[in-house]
């Protein structure tokens, strides 16, 4: 199918200059402001909570966040889950653990003036919630909870962690989730029905997933590499992977710019958009070799141009089909999916743009440059490619 009646004949190549420079802008600035700005990054790789709040009918996000604020979560983020609004809400937060050390130490001291001081007392959970204790002399798991819940905290629970002759229990502290409930309890009331799914990641678990999904995008563009590297040749490798990564780079600038929180949908938004992008390369790169087989007398850069213009309606359409896809997602999708969305459509406009603009051009210069290394080594072999 062909949208234009006439046949293309833009001179992509001829503005290769304009392409690089703009490209190198776009490319620099989006580095100075990850480097400099940083990231938003979500509960996942920043460390957090999150929950899911289910009320029995729809409610005024304000009365949640009011809740979220007077027990203490940390800059509160409240989105409706789901396209309408069924009365079911995240509620998102930096914030791991709402126990204060005074609290602490008032069920410490509380401990120590009926028990002794213990030989072991371990507050090092990261979310503070769980306490490891143990005393010298024998104590059952009913007189440290009751002991705790005089101290003030009538939600707290003692377990066994080991058994023996003194066992080391766990005394837990009220969570995140038993405050927030309790809150919204007290405010919404019969409204209220329950939290349907608490998470919590450490800051520890954050950064070993940060670190796992900048692996996964490394090791994709890895074996794009050796795909482009076993299908064509040398000449056709580094423009596919500055095209890649220039993909990449842009879209997560750009959440660096705007501030968007940027969490594991947006990894994965950014896997697919390698894939995406890697597929129209492939289908001009395909064009261009082909071109170069069936075309005699002209240059490189007259076939690329060739190539480019043959497979601008396909590009179109291609591209303007998926795009209504996503776009339907990042309208109607809901706030739980629009961060997906806005990945998937900045980096699928950067990737049509940079196929054309970076990868196709890019084969001329490296081509050039090739061509003067074989020229001071010996005669010159022409452009080919792999069937």
């Amino acid at each position: 199918m062909e949208l234009f009646k006439k046949k293309l004949s833009f001179d992509y190549v001829g503005h290769l200059r304009q392409f690089a420079i703009f490209s190198s802008v776009l490319v620099l600035g989006s580095l100075a402001l990850i480097a400099f700005k940083g990231l938003n990054f979500g509960t996942e790789f920043a460390g957090g909570t999150e929950a899911l709040v289910a009320m029995t009918e729809p409610t005024q996000l304000d009365g949640i966040r009011e809740v979220c604020d007077s027990i203490g979560l940390d800059q509160p983020e409240i989105v409706r889950y789901g396209i309408q609004d069924e009365g079911r809400y995240f509620v998102r937060s930096r914030t791991r653990s709402l126990l204060k050390p005074d609290e602490a130490e008032k069920v410490k001291s509380a401990l120590v003036g009926k028990y002794g001081t213990p030989v072991l007392w371990d507050a090092t959970d990261e979310t503070g919630e769980q306490i490891r204790v143990k005393f010298e002399k024998g104590v059952t798991k009913e007189e440290l909870q009751a002991t705790a819940r005089e101290s003030g905290f009538a939600t707290v629970e003692v377990g066994v962690q080991s058994q023996g002759t003194n066992p080391v229990y766990l005394v837990r502290m009220p969570s995140i989730r038993e405050r927030l409930g309790a809150g919204l309890k007290a405010k919404f009331g019969e409204k209220f029905r329950d939290i349907e799914r608490m998470e919590s990641v450490g800051s520890a678990v954050g950064k070993q997933m940060r670190e796992q999904g900048a692996l996964s995008l490394l090791y994709a563009i890895l074996g794009i590499l050796l795909y482009v590297a076993f299908r064509f040749d040398a000449r056709f490798g580094p423009g596919a992977i500055v095209s890649l990564m220039h993909d990449v780079i842009v879209t997560v600038g750009c959440f660096a710019l705007f501030g968007w929180e940027f969490n594991l949908q947006i990894v994965a938004a950014l896997l697919a958009i390698l894939g995406y992008s890697v597929n129209d390369t492939v289908v001009i790169y395909d064009r261009i070799r082909e071109t170069t087989q069936n075309t005699t007398g002209k240059s490189l850069g007259e076939i690329i141009n060739l190539a480019i213009n043959d497979c601008m309606s396909r590009t179109i359409i291609t591209s303007a089909v998926t795009l209504l896809s996503v776009l339907a997602i990042l309208i109607f999708g809901g706030a739980v999916t629009r961060g997906f969305a806005t990945a998937m459509t900045i980096g699928m406009i950067s990737g049509v743009y940079s196929t054309i603009a970076i990868a196709a051009s890019m084969t001329l210069v490296v081509d050039r440059y090739l061509s003067k290394r074989e020229a001071a080594a010996g005669p010159k072999t022409p452009v080919a490619a792999r069937p």
